[in-house]
């Protein structure tokens, strides 16, 4: 209902009047805004108040679990680290999967970069951002509000507002936020022993080699070979461990907490806005943001200043014009990626906690199971990786009102991203000191430049006829060069510029450009605020096609009916707010094709013949042929059909659902070619992938009262994803997934794990791809189809209170049904086959330790020669979750006791993200979310657990 103020009387009368707030809402959506009531497509839209809560450097991280639809991956808790969005799930194969990114009317480009992007070590330019500038981000789905971008929209469209100046005073926020970041609560089972375990254990594993084998196993080798003699009793074999790994003054060192922390999060952010008090006087908006991330693993880091200016000003009726800019510098030190050898969360988990971080003298120890000290690595004369990234985004934009129903826009768009990285291997690592230090340089300057025009037309004839025409021309190109220089052999381990380096190592240049040239129509036509019709029609020319298929249409159709507005349903009026239906369908495209993960030549000029110069040969220069050339490639088509209800009533209550089918065709693959032509591969057009699901929103304002309101929302969806054709239809296949038409993307298979046998401890696996007969030779066991990494439910409960001036509100993110493989489990669950590295306590729970035991993990053996850590189900989890993503607790004072000292606005506020995750029994992991989308576990940098303290003052 409305809120109203009346006097105060001996008798009041009053009569509550119905809000229509939730259809008077905008959507930021095409080249414009359309009234939410006006609106025939699916789109969410989540507002500043949600976005700022989280206290991540990528604000794009705020969309988790807000959007019914979005399933988002991240991979990584290291600051500004990139997150994968799939919207309506992954509508591509082996081409571009990610949403085109729209800031303030202009494409941004936000893909990761990184020159050791194969090692997951990159950063995401989103991470320039700051998350107070923006106003709101609305999600696009369906055709009806993603094919008006065409070539660029068939992965969704997230489009992103920033604040703008406001009429009146001028008015200054400060913004303060400190809080420290700490380590994720992992399940129990997950950690590394301490040395009284481990020790234990590795006793254990001589032992049972030893009743196994007797004379002929390997703990007799090991012993005859050094003419050694200790006894078969549990101490005899843990002081033959001691020697085994040549401890003389055993230690018992937390290697996981060595190298990690409590890592520290400061924000400090001012904003000016200023409108004047007329309609034609300047208005802007401008802040200054610094943000500190140090992160839970040492040596790893973000820090960010960020500068934004937006202006604008309608001096007359005829003109108003105005810029958008931002200008931001980020360094950021990345290290590797999760799961690489050298990085200190894998090494971590490798190292044994007998071994000393420094030796006897004081220095770093490097005499451990395989010669890393993860300690020194991240040291200050340990390794570096560091990315500099240098950001201008400056948008103009003009508009002509020829009159007030027609008008004419024109923006330009300047996206200008300069990123310097530095890569050090260094003497305090195995590889960096055979080398004598290895340093590398990659300089990458990538603009995207863009001009779009539009013109206008809105107009109402005899108040219920409502029209709306719009007609545009948009350009966009894309230019990147980069530079790479490598060198080794340092003559000192402190001054590591790859200058210094006495033996030079690759170098090498690129340049790449793309262009896209469009043309688009939009209408919108809606009568008497209760049918409404919609279309588009794009064409674009992208430089990445072929000359047989450069151009392409794009188009939809939408259409809604709002039922609640007929006069037939007036007896339903006193509790019926909004009762509509709407459906849509059309198409958009995916020119983002050929090798898109590591931006190679092939990714910009992918119908192209290419060459590659440079070849020595006897001598001599010369080129050799890199790519054949298919005139005849052509975009990447989805074709998407909505259905969706709006629903809502007793001014409390609403709903939003929607169903969608979304079929994309003619998806590129390199298909395999005779070895004659001089190539392996060529990229056609052959494959087909289907998407279809449901999602749903209900939103309830449980409580309205004079000072107390109380909402919560509910989100869900659910998303079947199938192969339908692949370029020759035989199975893409791994030692444990599998793409083949039928099955979903991520499908698991492998050979199934039948458990331990109670009598021997050694492993069992199912024989067939059916039925329950067992064996315990591993290549004799079939693959089973084991189920996928795709969660079968998804979605989010959110809860908002707040009474008087205290606001409390929480966000719980749930997955349900998705399986994990967890590939790190094989080294970090061995059972002796790596004699040295560590266990878990998982190992040290449920080992076998004597015939009859009912155990989860086999009998530990020295040298161990079965498989039983070779790829199965053993190590397959389920993944299902349910997350405290956020939670804010803040108290605003009320103005009778801050106006004295001039203030507007003064509120403290705790926040928090990622509290607790509650998780399956067998899961053995840190955070079932901080998975990739293909469900492959490895160290995966652990998404930290974080508590910020604020204050924000307004003047």
């Amino acid at each position: 209902m409305e809120t109203q103020e009346v006097a105060v009387k001996s008798l009041m009368k009053i009569v509550l009047k119905s809000s229509n707030l939730a259809l008077d809402e905008v959507v930021v959506t095409g080249y414009g805004v359309t009234k939410k009531a006006a609106f025939t497509g699916a789109a969410t839209t989540v507002a500043a108040t949600a976005i700022t809560k989280q206290n991540d450097s990528n604000p794009i991280k705020a969309l988790e679990g807000s959007v019914p639809g979005l399933q988002m991956n991240i991979g990584s808790g290291q600051p500004g680290a990139p997150a994968n969005i799939f919207i309506r799930g992954k509508n591509s194969f082996n081409s571009g999967t990610q949403p085109l990114y729209i800031i303030d009317g202009v494409p941004f480009n936000a893909d990761p970069v990184g020159v050791r992007a194969s090692e997951e070590q990159t950063v995401s330019p989103l991470s320039t951002l700051n998350a107070a500038d923006i106003e709101s981000m609305t999600v696009l789905k369906d055709a009806t509000a993603t094919s008006i971008y065409g070539a660029r929209a068939a992965n969704g469209v997230i489009v992103i507002n920033t604040k703008k100046g406001k009429g009146g005073k001028t008015t200054v926020n400060f913004t303060a936020k400190v809080g420290m970041e700490m380590m994720p609560g992992m399940p129990s089972s997950y950690k590394p022993l301490n040395a009284a375990k481990y020790r234990e254990l590795s006793a254990e594993a001589f032992l049972n080699d030893w009743n196994t084998y007797g004379e002929d196993g390997a703990t007799a080798a090991l012993q005859s070979e050094n003419g050694l003699n200790y006894p078969y009793t549990n101490q005899g074999m843990s002081d033959l461990f001691d020697l085994y790994m040549g401890v003389e003054k055993p230690a018992d060192v937390d290697w996981l907490k060595e190298v990690t922390r409590n890592g520290l999060i400061q924000e400090y952010g001012v904003d000016v806005q200023n409108g004047g008090a007329t309609e034609s006087a300047p208005k802007f908006f401008a802040s200054f943001n610094y943000m500190d991330n140090k992160s839970i693993v040492k040596g790893k880091d973000l820090t960010r200043y960020s500068v934004r200016f937006n202006f604008e000003q309608a001096p007359s009726k005829v003109v108003k014009y105005g810029l958008n800019t931002n200008l931001s510098y980020t360094e950021s030190n990345m290290g590797s990626g999760g799961g690489y050898f050298s990085d200190p969360v894998t090494q971590a988990y490798m190292q044994s906690p007998l071994t000393p971080v420094r030796d006897e003298n004081g220095n770093w120890n490097f005499d451990t199971v395989n010669g890393y000290n993860p300690v020194a690595q991240r040291s200050d004369l340990g390794d570096k990786s560091t990315a500099k990234q240098y950001r201008a985004i400056i948008s103009p934009y003009l508009q002509i009102n020829f009159n007030k129903n027609l008008f004419f826009l024109s923006r330009g768009g300047v996206d200008l991203y300069f990123v310097d990285e530095f890569g050090y291997w260094s003497f305090l690592q195995p590889q960096g000191a055979d080398m004598r230090g290895m340093g590398e340089n990659n300089y990458s300057t990538r603009m995207l430049l863009s001009i779009t025009n539009t013109l206008n037309y809105i107009n109402t004839f005899n108040e219920k006829h409502n029209v709306n025409f719009l007609i545009g021309q948009e350009g966009q190109r894309t230019n990147l060069k980069e530079a790479y220089l490598a060198g080794s052999n340092y003559p000192v381990d402190y001054l590591n510029q790859v200058a210094n380096a006495a033996v030079p190592g690759s170098a090498a240049t690129y340049k790449y450009n793309l262009l896209l040239a469009s043309f688009f129509v939009n209408a919108q036509y809606d009568y008497d605020s209760k049918y409404y019709l919609s279309g588009s029609l794009r064409y674009d020319a992208s430089s990445r096609f072929g000359s047989n298929n450069r151009w392409a249409p794009f188009w939809s159709l939408g259409a809604k009916y709002r039922i609640s507005n007929e006069s037939f349903m007036e007896p339903a009026s006193d509790w019926l707010n909004n009762l509509t239906i709407r459906a849509s369908y059309g198409t958009s495209g995916n020119q983002e094709v050929g090798d898109v993960r590591y931006y190679s030549a092939s990714s910009w000029y992918t119908s192209r013949d290419l060459y590659d110069f440079g070849y020595n040969y006897n001598g001599l220069p010369g080129s050799g042929r890199m790519q054949s050339g298919n005139p005849n490639l052509k975009w990447e088509q989805t074709g998407k059909f909505n259905v969706g209800v709006d629903f809502s009533f007793l001014d409390r209550f609403s709903v939003e659902a929607d169903y969608y089918h979304h079929m994309t065709k003619d998806m590129v693959f390199a298909v395999p070619v005779s070895m004659v032509t001089g190539l392996a591969e060529n990229y056609m057009n052959v494959g087909k992938l289907l998407n279809q699901g449901f999602e749903f929103s209900v939103n309830a304002l449980l409580m309205n009262v004079k000072d107390f309101n109380w909402n919560i929302t509910v989100t869900g969806s659910k998303n079947i994803n199938e192969v339908k054709k692949l370029s020759n239809n035989n199975p893409i296949e791994t030692s444990t997934s599998i793409t083949e038409p039928g099955k979903p993307l991520y499908q698991f298979k492998m050979k199934e794990w039948a458990g331990v046998d109670p009598e021997t401890g050694n492993g069992t696996w199912y024989l067939n791809e059916t039925g329950t007969e067992t064996t315990d030779n591993y290549n004799k066991a079939a693959k089973r189809y084991v189920g996928t990494a795709n969660p079968k439910f998804q979605g989010s409960f959110t809860n908002n209170m707040k009474w008087k001036g205290l606001d409390f509100s929480f966000q719980l993110n749930y997955s349900v049904g998705a399986k994990i493989y967890g590939n790190n489990l094989r080294y970090d669950e061995q059972v002796g086959g790596s004699l040295g590295q560590n266990f878990t306590e998982y190992v040290y729970e449920n080992r076998w330790r004597q015939p009859g035991d009912i155990a989860e993990v086999p009998k530990l053996m020295y040298n161990d020669g079965r498989a039983v850590n070779q790829h199965s189900t053993r190590f397959l989890m389920n993944g299902s979750y349910l997350k405290l993503r956020s939670i804010t607790l803040g108290y605003t004072l009320p103005k009778s006791m801050i106006q004295k000292l001039s203030m507007n606005n003064l509120r403290v506020f705790v926040n928090a993200d990622n509290l607790f995750t509650v998780t399956a029994k067998d899961y053995r992991g840190f955070d079932p979310s901080g998975i990739g989308a293909d469900g492959v576990q490895w160290w995966n940098f652990p998404i930290p657990r974080n508590f910020v303290v604020g204050l924000t003052v307004g003047f």
